[in-house]
């Protein structure tokens, strides 16, 4: 019998819609916002990276009408391009005179930001080319026209291209714009009509059952001690709690049953943050869309779990829903929910004081995602940014192209220049081997690391299984990959191995060079094979960075309302994973360092954490630990005492934990030393 795992999402993507990028190995390499164009003649400059990989001459079909409507974006450069990359680099890195000197906002704007000219220049190159001018800012400026206005204004032809059964529309090459604007512009976007599509990485749930908050924590029974969890039962409140004597040993001995499901409590003693709050730092949170009933869940849950709730003013929320559209390819507000809980809550469990603000984009297309961290950079309203989204590079059905690159690095850089800390969570699905169900889920072509996990400018959150013991205290730590297994159906048959299910992203890029901060660090062997064993001839950005708990079957219960057991609509608690836990938990922690450290701000963590490698704040995840030999039952949930399946751990199939920094759990993952070696960054 198949195991009974329907309600556990396969990875981070909901359907074939849910595709994000694609684009052909090697298309393009870039070591951060690198200017993406190249001049031809003097009159003209070339800007590559305009036509996706599906837009291929087979599934040409002819040029675009002439008086179709073609909506584009503008990503404007910096007044000092140059500048802006060096500055963002010497600000991060320990040792440099320029370490922490940040820039407030304004002060970046005035030294590097996009000047009032060079939006007036371009504007009025768009005006004249014969295309409206729809909106303009500091980072862009959106035009509308008939495709042949386009197709003159920008150099380049536009063609409808068969996709699976869809007309999509994009260009057919490269733009070609005046000299005499092309240094404003960064690069040109939204020419494409397929979307570019994020998916949340991870709240994936491992229980079949909900029931409600009802104040009384409900107890496993009578020879097991309270345990925070209302899903199948029987299950283990700490690691290791309640043993399955009733299937077959695997392993050489009795298997635990899964957890029910860690408390904020759990979790805090095992980074070691007791007693810390986050006092007095900003964690923004960015995710599609918004719930209405985001706070008062958190509230219910904080207050059911013993914590403090959100104090007027700690919980804020910036999101339009008049404005949210796209539910076809996003899933909508609902599919979106669990993600936006677990940020939260899991943010508020390792940093109960810290004020969390909560961004909602309009949808989960990349420009809808990147406008929040802009308002975020622009007005500096966090210093710390958790995203819990992303997708695959190679794909089926998408492209990553220059200008979604080129916007995401200004935006990052601008980030690190004020000191502001933005992570991304790498995805739930190891490599994305499209061999695998949720690699093929995916819609990946070929084994990869993901993006914008990948970007340079980004701290990388990977996955591990945490097992934590009965006073809090961390048993062991392996990289997350889960293998399923059956229990025997006929005596003496043993466990049957059924799939890999699932993991924690990583890997190397083949889009983005190696930055500065990992030389000595990442073997060259590493840095320069990618997953699908493609080897390089420079060095590439490998990810994960760092990693924290991710596993679901050693998750974290949240609250959220949803439909309970009895068909009403409540809030109940439930056990989600995914390294969208992995990036708020490490959010969290690092608004406890914060405060630690006297409110000094980290900024772009990731030349401090590499410089830091080594020195005994990081748990190095080997592999070769108990926890790669350990297996958990899951019962079923038809109220018998039969195992419906194990789950075996430590098996992160193309990405493999190895002594020193590897691309399955980064550098390693923080341990009880962490916060208190934050002192003095």
């Amino acid at each position: 019998m198949a195991p009974d795992i329907s309600r556990a999402r396969r990875g981070r993507r909901v359907g074939a819609a849910s595709l994000a990028v694609a684009a052909l190995a090697g298309t393009f390499v870039a070591s951060g916002a690198a200017h993406a164009a190249t001049s031809t003649t003097a009159a003209s400059v070339t800007f590559g990276g305009m036509q996706p990989a599906w837009a291929t001459a087979s599934a040409d079909r002819g040029q675009v009408a002439s008086g179709t409507a073609v909506t584009s974006t503008i990503y404007l450069a910096a007044k000092d391009q140059a500048g802006m990359e060096a500055y963002a680099e010497a600000v991060s890195t320990p040792g440099n005179a320029l370490y922490h000197k940040y820039l407030s906002a304004s002060q970046y704007q005035a030294r590097f930001g996009t000047t009032a000219a060079q939006i007036s220049a371009v504007e009025s190159w768009l005006r004249s080319s014969g295309l409206k001018v729809a909106s303009a800012n500091s980072h862009e400026i959106q035009v509308s026209g008939s495709a042949a206005q386009t197709e003159s204004t920008y150099g380049l032809s536009l063609h409808n291209y068969s996709v699976k059964g869809k007309t999509y529309r994009a260009p057919a090459g490269s733009a070609h714009l005046p000299a005499a604007v092309a240094a404003d512009v960064l690069s040109v976007g939204s020419l494409s009509t397929m979307p570019l599509t994020m998916a949340p990485a991870g709240a994936i749930n491992t229980t079949a059952t909900e029931d409600a908050i009802t104040g009384a924590k409900p107890t496993m029974g009578t020879t097991r001690d309270g345990a925070t969890y209302v899903g199948q039962e029987p299950c283990s409140s700490y690691y290791g709690q309640a043993v399955d004597t009733t299937a077959p040993a695997q392993g050489g001995k009795e298997n635990p049953y899964v957890l029910c499901g860690y408390s904020p409590q759990q979790l805090r003693s095992a980074y070691g943050v007791d007693g810390v709050t986050g006092k007095g730092v900003t964690v923004a949170i960015v995710d599609a869309y918004g719930s209405s009933d985001i706070l008062s869940d958190a509230n219910t849950y904080a207050k059911y779990q013993g914590d403090p709730a959100f104090k007027p003013g700690q919980f804020l929320d910036t999101e339009t829903p008049a404005d949210f559209y796209d539910y076809a390819d996003c899933g909508g507000p609902a599919d979106w929910s669990p993600e936006e809980h677990i940020d939260v809550e899991a943010v508020h469990a390792m940093a109960p004081a810290a004020t969390v603000h909560y961004y909602g984009g309009n949808s989960c297309q990349n420009a809808d995602l990147l406008v929040p961290l802009q308002q975020i950079v622009d007005t500096h309203s966090a210093d710390i940014v958790s995203d819990s989204w992303g997708s695959v590079v190679f794909s089926s059905a998408g492209n990553l192209t220059a200008a979604d690159k080129d916007a995401y690095d200004q935006t990052l850089m601008q980030g690190a220049i004020e000191g502001i800390e933005i992570n991304f969570s790498t995805g739930d699905c190891g490599a994305e081997d499209p061999t695998t169900g949720c690699g093929a889920n995916d819609t990946s072509t070929v084994p990869q690391a993901d993006w914008p996990d990948t970007d340079p400018w980004v701290t990388a959150v990977g996955g591990t299984s945490t097992a934590i013991g009965k006073h809090g205290n961390v048993l062991w730590d392996t990289s997350w990959g889960t293998d399923i297994y059956l229990p025997p159906t006929t005596a003496g048959s043993g466990w049957s191995y059924l799939e890999w299910y699932f993991g924690g992203g990583g890997g190397t890029s083949a889009i983005f060079s190696q930055p500065w901060y990992q030389r000595g660090v990442v073997s060259k062997t590493l840095a320069t094979t990618l997953p699908d064993g493609t080897r390089t001839t420079s060095a590439m950005r490998t990810v994960p960075d760092v990693s924290m708990d991710a596993d679901p079957y050693t998750g974290f219960l949240i609250g959220l309302t949803t439909t309970l057991p009895d068909g009403t609509t409540g809030v109940g608690v439930e056990d989600y994973g995914g390294t969208s836990l992995a990036s708020p938990l490490f959010a969290g922690l690092q608004a406890d360092a914060i405060q630690v450290d006297g409110g000094r701000r980290i900024g772009f963590a990731n030349p401090a954490i590499y410089a830091e490698y080594g020195t005994g704040v990081y748990t190095d995840v080997t592999g070769k630990g108990p926890g790669t030999k350990a297996y958990n039952d899951m019962p079923a949930d038809d109220g018998t005492d039969a195992t419906n399946y194990s789950v075996g751990f430590g098996d992160d199939q193309l990405l493999t934990a190895t002594p020193g920094y590897d691309d399955a759990t980064g550098v390693g993952t923080p341990n009880t030393n962490y916060l208190w070696a934050r002192l003095g960054w």
